[in-house]
């Protein structure tokens, strides 16, 4: 009776060890299972993504074909659906022009432009020396603190941090390279987003005929003496196809006449951001994107984890 009792227990707790390896084994699987799925569908996702770009560039060249002179909300890149529907899910397309923000990378070499985007800061409810400080250490950060600028915030400034670091000292790549500047908090950030951008070049010119009428700050911030109902009136007065000459522009708005080296009616510089979503994963893909010698080309990729 006694062998029998024992054999019992052993038999149990064989079966017990047995069920614990299954259960591990099953857990496992299904992990590898949805693993291996979730990577399978970010890889469609960035496929997805590299068709939305040729569909931008076909876009885009089209258009400077039909116009060579001008960029507007009236052409196929603005006026494209935003979404596409595929077999597993949709892809979302959105096209800016990259002319219609402020673009950060023009600030350490010029003291008007820095002078305009602490206007835009002050615009955003910043205290006078808040902007200042703040306009001062973005240039900083962007040229290593070589200007001596009032108010900046220079290498020293973050090497007294836990852990220390330098300023980049170079052009930003993306507008989430502001994070760690002296000065930034997330709302800051989080208004100055749908504003600026970030281009290859140090120059900043607005598109006239693109700027979005929740983008009217980015004039006051260059016409401080006009108010936001003349700034919204002049944009609900263009043209759908916008304006031919900077000339009819500024007729609408006259201290405009004394910024025409800011402005354009043109632009060689778009934005594409693509999310495509699928059943477990939503894609998202940033591009910046140059139309140039009658060729589209991207110029920056990645996928981000955030909207901007």
């Amino acid at each position: 009776m006694k062998q029998r009792g024992m054999a019992l227990l052993t038999v149990l707790l064989l079966l017990a060890v047995i069920v614990a390896l299954v259960t591990v084994v099953t857990e496992r699987w299904f992990f590898s299972f949805h693993y291996s799925l979730h990577l399978h569908q970010r890889l469609q996702g960035k496929w997805h993504a590299a068709a939305a770009e040729n569909i931008a560039a076909m876009a885009l060249l089209q258009d400077a074909v039909d116009d060579v002179r001008h960029t507007h909300l009236a052409q196929q890149w603005a006026t494209a659906g935003p979404l596409f529907m595929l077999p597993d899910g949709e892809l979302e397309v959105r096209i800016r022009d990259a002319r219609s923000c402020f673009n950060i990378n023009a600030l350490p070499d010029d003291e008007d432009i820095q002078r305009i985007f602490i206007r835009l800061l002050r615009l955003l409810q910043l205290e006078p020396l808040q902007a200042e400080r703040l306009g001062a250490a973005i240039a900083d950060w962007l040229d290593g603190g070589v200007k001596n600028r009032s108010g900046g915030a220079k290498d020293d400034s973050y090497q007294a941090s836990d852990p220390p670091f330098l300023t980049a000292s170079q052009p930003l790549w993306h507008s989430s390279e502001l994070r760690p500047v002296r000065g930034i908090t997330p709302d800051i950030l989080q208004q100055l987003r749908p504003l600026v951008c970030v281009l290859p070049e140090k120059n900043f010119t607005l598109n006239l005929n693109t700027l979005q009428p929740e983008q009217w700050l980015l004039l006051a911030a260059l016409l401080p003496d006009s108010s936001q109902s003349e700034i919204l009136r002049w944009l609900k007065q263009r043209p759908a196809a916008g304006w031919e000459t900077l000339e009819q522009a500024v007729a609408g708005l006259e201290p405009l006449a004394g910024q025409r080296r800011y402005l354009t009616l043109n632009s060689n510089y778009f934005t594409l951001r693509v999310t495509a979503r699928m059943a477990d994963v939503d894609y998202r893909q940033y591009s910046l994107l140059q139309r140039k010698n009658g060729k589209v080309s991207v110029l920056r990729r990645y996928p981000e984890m955030e909207e901007e």
